[in-house]
């Protein structure tokens, strides 16, 4: 029985561990972007936040496209409306979701 109950207890914490280690999304505006840094800030729900983007940070348009131009392309601006997802750490950025192209109104 103590076994048993001692198994049970371990497969919760590990369980616990894992929810904890999850990737989680955060929606939010652009406050500023720190190309030689690397830090993309974000005014969220919460307040703002400062979140690290690396190289194996994906930029995602709005239909799937991936961005070449990286932190340095021309929707991630002040103001724009974007979804990061965030590993574990609540740090590094693992993906992050451009709103569309805002288009000319001369053209």
């Amino acid at each position: 029985m103590l076994r048993q109950a001692m198994a049970g207890a371990v497969v919760l914490l590990l369980a616990a561990g894992l929810a904890l280690a999850a990737d989680k999304e955060v929606k939010g505006k652009v406050v500023k972007v720190d190309v030689k840094k690397k830090v993309v800030t974000v005014q969220t729900d919460d307040g703002k936040k400062e979140y690290t983007v690396n190289d194996d940070t994906k930029f995602l348009g709005p239909k799937g496209g991936v961005s070449d131009a990286g932190i340095k392309d021309d929707r991630l601006v002040a103001g724009a409306e974007i979804t990061l997802v965030i590993a574990g750490n609540n740090r590094t950025v693992r993906e992050i979701h451009l709103p569309e192209r805002k288009r000319d109104k001369d053209k």
